[in-house]
C-alpha cells in the first residue's frame, strides 16, 4: 500500500475527512424541486480542503447525471462555458441535431441553412433550452474566484440564466478576501446575498480516528498526531504524510521539524506575502506580547480601537485567528507562531 496521505493541493487524498454536514447542504438544496438555491460560495483560509470539498461534490452529482463544467479563473469564462456545455458528450448530439450554429465561436461545425449565432450569451441560452427539455441539470465549478472582468461578466450572465429559469447551479471556492470583493461589487448584489460557507476546522475526534484506522496506533498516539494539526485539512495531510514515510505512528521531534519546513515552504510563506502590512505587524505583535490580550496587542500596533476592530474582524474571517475567550485572541494555524517568529 502506498502513502495514503498527499503534499499535492487539490487531489483527493486515500485518507479523507469529509464535511459531510457541509456538503449535504449543498446537496439538498441543489437538489431539491424547487430549489431554493442555485449558487453557493465556499471560503477558507488556503490549505483549508475547498478544492476537495468542491471535487466531492461535483462527483455526486456526476453520478447523478448532471452535467458538470469546470471552469478555469483563467480563462474566458463565460466562452468556456460555452464550449464545455457544446463538446458535453451527453448533449452533443442533440445540439447538433437541433442545427445550432455555433461555428462562430469556432464550436461545431457550419451549417448552411441556418446562419451562425453571433452572440455568446444567446448560444449558451439555446442549448440550455435543450437540456431543460432533457430534464438534466447543469453544475458549473469554479474553484479560487477572483474578482476578474471575466467573473463579473460571467457572474452577470448567471443571474440572467437564473431569471429566465434555466436548470444551472453554481458552485464557487475562494479564499475569503476574493469572495469578499466579488460580493461587494455594485452590478452583483446577488452574489452578497448567495449563501456561503466557511469551511472550519475538522472535527478533531474524526482527526484521531483517521490516523487510528491508517496507523493502527493508540488512541493516545493518534491524539498527539492530531493536536499538531489543529484540525487544519492540510496540517492533517502533512503529518500523516511525515509519519508515514518515516515508519513511526505518531509525532517525534524530527516529524515537528519536518512539519514546520513543508508548512512553511507550501502555505504559511503564501500566507504571508498575501497579508497587508497591517495584518502582518498585528500578527507579530501577536506573538510578541504572547498574552493574547486584545488591548496589548492593539497597544504594540498603536492603534485605535475602532482601527483595530476592523483588521482583526479581517484576520479572523480569513481564519488566521479566532476570538479565544472575552478580550484574547489565538491563532488557529498549527504551529504558525513559530513560522512567525521567523519572519522578525
Amino acid at each position: 500500500m502506498g502513502n495514503p496521505f498527499t503534499l499535492n493541493f487539490g487531489l483527493e487524498p486515500a485518507s479523507y475527512i469529509s464535511r459531510k454536514q457541509q456538503s449535504d447542504e449543498i446537496i439538498r438544496n441543489f437538489s431539491s424541486d424547487p430549489s431554493p438555491a442555485h449558487l453557493y460560495m465556499v471560503t477558507g483560509i488556503r490549505g483549508v480542503g475547498k478544492t476537495v470539498f468542491m471535487t466531492e461534490i461535483e462527483e455526486l452529482f456526476k453520478k447523478q447525471g448532471w452535467i458538470v463544467c469546470d471552469l478555469s479563473i483563467e480563462g474566458d469564462l463565460l466562452k468556456s462555458f460555452a464550449a464545455k456545455l457544446y463538446n458535453e458528450e451527453k448533449l452533443n448530439a442533440l445540439f447538433l441535431s437541433a442545427k445550432l450554429n455555433l461555428s462562430y465561436f469556432g464550436l461545431g461545425i457550419h451549417i448552411d441553412d441556418n446562419p451562425a449565432i453571433t452572440d455568446l450569451s444567446i448560444a449558451i441560452e439555446r442549448m440550455l433550452k435543450i437540456v431543460a427539455k432533457q430534464n438534466k441539470k447543469v453544475l458549473i465549478a469554479i474553484d479560487e474566484a477572483v474578482n476578474s472582468a471575466s467573473m463579473r461578466q460571467f457572474a452577470s450572465e448567471f443571474q440572467i440564466f437564473l431569471r429566465n429559469k434555466y436548470p444551472i447551479y453554481l458552485l464557487m471556492t475562494g479564499l475569503y478576501e476574493n469572495i469578499y470583493e466579488l460580493q461587494n461589487e455594485k452590478t452583483l448584489t446577488f452574489l452578497y446575498r448567495a449563501p456561503k460557507i466557511t469551511l472550519e476546522p475538522l472535527n478533531m475526534l474524526a482527526v484521531v480516528d483517521g490516523y487510528q484506522k491508517i496507523f493502527q496506533n493508540t488512541e493516545e498516539e493518534a491524539r498527539k498526531m492530531a493536536l499538531l494539526t489543529q484540525g487544519y485539512s492540510y496540517a492533517y495531510q502533512v503529518v500523516g504524510y511525515l509519519c508515514w514515510e518515516a515508519g513511526v505512528k505518531t509525532i517525534n521531534d524530527d516529524i515537528v521539524r519536518q512539519f514546520d519546513i513543508n508548512m512553511d515552504e507550501y502555505v504559511y510563506g503564501k500566507i504571508w506575502d498575501e497579508q497587508s502590512e497591517l495584518k502582518r505587524k498585528i500578527l507579530l505583535a501577536m506573538v510578541e506580547t504572547s498574552s493574547g490580550s486584545v488591548t496589548d496587542i492593539r497597544e504594540k500596533v498603536g492603534m485605535t480601537p475602532s482601527q483595530f476592530s476592523v483588521y482583526r474582524s479581517r484576520l479572523i474571517r480569513q481564519g488566521l485567528i479566532r476570538a479565544d475567550g472575552y478580550g484574547q485572541l489565538a491563532f488557529t494555524l498549527p504551529r504558525f507562531d513559530e513560522f512567525l517568529k521567523r519572519q522578525w
